[in-house]
Order: structure tokens, then sequence, then C-alpha cells
């Protein structure tokens, strides 16, 4: 069986490559000095970049180190990195940002630096292309008194506004950067950062207005737009009972971004569900969805598998736009303000894995709906040449 290759293109060139041909390119060559990054060809360790300009032959001044990793892991290879290079990420959100960012090729970023005479210092600097975004990492932690009973007001906007903040102070000497907030939740109560939540604490509580109809006393059945109101972080609200957005308050954040483990197999167990519901034509019994569910692990429905991704939230209001070519994994999404033909908060961008999982899990017509044209035409035959009594 030959060996695939992987096409990718380079500065408008297209090349073909396989991992036997990046082998034998490097099998003589000297490893050049290891930076952040680095690839095992042979049982030696070269920068990524040095491996595939020996493979194309052509200089490393043609590609960026993006370029070359996405390339390389697309052929089997691993990327690691070099211990010996500086700090290290110590705490759970920023060791999976890292391994999501090197899932991406993303490998251009450093750790904590430090950027001219200011003493702030980011979590991370990322280098794409010629564009530099600073990265701050929140990371929501459990404590004691989560789980301790009693009664209290839930506010889902409260936790993630704090982040906010916080971020805000990280990036105040910073407004000349691009600056992206990235949100963790490792497992703390009551913190929802669905994408809506998000875009809650951003620009304002989320609300609706329900028209009141005064010559039938009584409220409207057409439900307005949601809309925002006052509270977000990234806009100063007026007074009043419907306060309007007056300006900007935070137009330093680019983005704020949450980093998650999607749940990529308990929603692929739950269309097989679905599925083999309808060809029965009923539901699983609790012993059948438990066999189910049993031989369903080591698969790709294991419902403990995971997929690690980004949902990015663009503020409207940024000095800088986040660069939309970065965070485009299969199962990340972005939403933004579309402008045309109408305002509104709405995704710019899905995966297409993400995609095609929504696809599947769009409700399916029971067999007996189901009736195509062709089976009309019988139905209408069959009562045509049926007799009359």
């Amino acid at each position: 069986m030959a060996e695939e290759a992987v096409r990718f293109r380079l500065r408008g060139k297209a090349y073909s490559l396989t991992r036997t041909e990046v082998e034998d390119a490097v099998e003589h060559a000297a490893p050049g000095d290891v930076d952040t990054y680095f690839v095992t060809v042979g049982g030696k360790k070269y920068p990524p970049k040095q491996v595939l300009s020996l493979a194309l032959d052509v200089s490393p001044s043609d590609f960026i180190s993006t370029d070359a990793t996405r390339t390389l892991m697309k052929l089997g290879f691993e990327i690691h990195r070099n211990e010996q290079t500086g700090a290290i990420a110590v705490t759970e959100s920023e060791q999976l940002l890292e391994a999501y960012l090197l899932s991406q090729g993303l490998t251009e970023f450093q750790f904590e630096p430090q950027l001219g005479d200011s003493a702030q210092r980011p979590d991370y600097r990322l280098h794409v292309g010629q564009k530099v975004i600073l990265l701050e990492v929140k990371q929501f932690e459990a404590t004691a008194a989560d789980f301790r009973p009693g009664f209290g007001v839930y506010d889902p906007y409260g936790p993630i506004r704090e982040k906010i903040d916080a971020g805000r102070k990280k990036f105040k000497e910073l407004k000349n950067y691009c600056c992206c907030l990235i949100l963790y939740n490792r497992e703390k109560p009551l913190v929802d950062l669905s994408w809506q939540f998000v875009y809650g604490a951003m620009l304002g509580n989320m609300a609706f207005r329900i028209p009141f109809d005064p010559r039938r006393g009584a409220l409207s059945d057409q439900l307005e737009d949601g809309f925002f109101g006052g509270g977000g972080k990234m806009v100063r609200y007026g007074k009043g009972k419907l306060p309007k957005p007056m300006e900007p308050q935070n137009s330093t954040i680019s983005a704020v971004a949450v980093l998650q483990q999607m749940g990529v197999g308990k929603r692929r167990f739950d269309i097989a569900v679905k599925q083999w519901e309808q060809e029965l034509g009923r539901e699983l019994t609790f012993e059948e969805h438990f066999e189910a569910m049993t031989n369903a692990r080591g698969t790709e429905r294991d419902v403990s598998l995971t997929q690690l991704r980004v949902v990015v939230c663009e503020n409207p209001y940024a000095r800088f736009a986040l660069p939309r070519e970065i965070f485009r994994g299969p199962y990340d999404e972005t939403y933004g303000v579309d402008e045309a033909p109408r305002s509104h908060v709405t995704r710019l961008f899905a995966g297409e894995r993400i995609k095609e999982l929504e696809s599947q899990e769009q409700p399916v017509k029971p067999a007996a709906q189901r009736i195509t044209q062709e089976d009309r035409t019988k139905q209408r035959l069959a009562t045509k040449d049926k007799p009359t009594r």
C-alpha cells in the first residue's frame, strides 16, 4: 500500500510530502539549535523549521514555524517542548492552552514574557506571522464555600465579570497590543461559560421586551428580539430602567475566549441512541441504554471522550480586532457582531467537525412521515383504482 502524501501550500506554491521523504531528507543533517519546540526524527531533536526546510529544499525564511509544525503533525510527527528554555506552565488551564496551541501548530509563543518597561507580564505572547497577540489565562477554581448548604441569589454574570476586571488590570499598560482573555472552568459549580453568558457579562444582562397591548389589556403574543441591559464590562450605560449603551468602556480586551473540554463522545453517543430508537420506533430501555453505553467504550462514542476546543466572543468595541486566522480548529467557534443587515451577535465561524455533529443532531422525522413523491403517487393510484360501493 502506497504511503499517503500530505498536500499543502506555502507562499502560494503547492507541495506534497510523505513521512518517509521527510526522514530521508534529514537523515544525514546535523540538528540545529533547538529553541522552544523540537521534533524527533531518527532519534535526533531538530527545530521544526529546519526539518521542513530540508524536506522541501527551500529556505527557512520562506515560511513560518506554524507552517512547519502543522505540516509535520499531519505527517504523524510529534512536536515536543524544550523544558530547558524557560518558565513552565503551572496551572491546568495554562497546560491545556499550550496543548491546544500546539495542536493547531501555533508554537511561536512565550510564557510570561517581559514587554518593554511594563511591570505587567501577561501569561503568553503569541506570534502569528507578523502579528502579536497577548493571552491572559484566568481559571475558575472550586472552593469549600461552593459546597456549603444555604440559599442565595444566582448571578451567572458575576464570576465572569470578576475575571474580565482582572484581565483589564493586567492589560492596563498594554493598550498597544491585541489582548485576549482566556477563561477556563476547573469544575467550579454555578459557572456557565456558554457564549450567551459570556456576552451577557461583556455587553450587559440579557433581557427581552414583551409589548403590552392596551386594547386587549394583555401582553402581546409577539416577543421582541432580546437585548443587552446594564452591567456589561465592555460598554458604559446610561441611567434608567432600560439603560442604553453610551460609550465603550473596555476597548483593550479584543476578545474573551473560553477554553473547554467538549463532551464529543457523549454527543456522538446521543446521536447513535436517537438513530437506534428511530429504527426501533420506541425508546431504549434502561438495560438497552446501559448495554449500548458499555459497548461504546473505547470507540468514538465513548461518553468519557472529550475534545479540547476554544469558543471566541469578540469584543465589538475593541481597539484591535483579534485576528480571525487563529482559533480555527475543527471544533472551535467564533461569535461576534454581524453588521449586515442588522447588527446583532451571531456565530461567525464553526469548525467542520462541530458543524458535522450539529447536522447529525437535527431531529429526524419518523419513518412513517418520510413520504416521497413516489409514495404519494402510489397512494393516489391505489385510491383511484379502489372500487366504490
